[in-house]
Formats: C-alpha cells, structure tokens, sequence
C-alpha cells in the first residue's frame, strides 16, 4: 500500500513545480554570476564609497556644524582634503578649509599625548618583562 502511495506522490510533481524549480536555480545562478562579476570588476578598479568617478577624490556629504551639513572632498592623488559648507537659505555651498596632507604624514607626532618616544619605552619595558618573566 505504501508503495503505491510514493507512486502516486511522484507522479503528483507536476511539470509546473519542475518549471519554478528550474527557474529558481536560474535566477540563483545569475546572483552568484552577478556577485562574481561585481567582485572581480572591484578588485580591478576600487572606487570608494561616494567617489565621485575612478579618479580618487572622495566625496562625501556629512555634517559640518550641529545644524548644518556639507561635503567633505579628499584628493588621494594630490593630497589634498577640502570642506564645504551648504547653506539652504542662501543656496550657497562655502568652501570652509583646505589643506594638503602631503607634509602632514611626514611627522612622527605633532600635537599627541602621550608622546610615541614614551610608548615606544614602555613597549620596550614590557617587552623585557615579558622575556624575563619566559626565561625563569
């Protein structure tokens, strides 16, 4: 009797669910195609989020003040970061700061507690604890 119920349950499989199920791995197959080539096409040619094309600036739009926003434009080929301010009422965008970073990823601290010659002793201090303590 069981026998003849799984007959009849196979042949119950209409042409219809075998047309959904094909179309299923279809579609699935084209998302993992499509991630595939998205993958590959960002590995060739990393663009940032909010890049304003493959010519590395950066764009992005942020807030600048508690209540009022603008774009922060970083060029990665010159070095060079500038923000701009928008003013709604005045339908102007401002240009607030620029400055070049070219200069300022030469210094070894400027400006930071605590000093890096400090951290680099203590660093050392515990490196020569840590031997002591692995020699015993």
């Amino acid at each position: 009797m069981s026998s003849i119920l799984t007959r009849t349950r196979r042949q119950r499989i209409s042409p219809a669910r075998w047309l959904v199920v094909g179309l299923l791995a279809a579609i699935a197959a084209g998302l993992l195609v499509e991630v595939g080539l998205t993958a590959s096409s960002a590995a060739r040619a990393p663009l940032a989020a909010g890049s304003a094309g493959g010519d590395s600036v950066l764009v992005v739009a942020g807030q600048v003040t508690r209540d009022s926003y603008g774009l922060y434009l970083v060029d990665q080929e010159n070095r060079t970061i500038c923000v701009y301010q928008w003013s709604p009422g005045e339908r102007k965008l401002r240009l607030l700061a620029a400055r070049t970073y070219a200069f300022d990823r030469k210094l070894d601290q400027y400006n930071t507690e605590p000093d890096p010659l400090e951290i680099k002793k203590l660093s050392d201090k515990a490196r020569r604890l840590d031997k002591a303590a692995s020699d015993r």
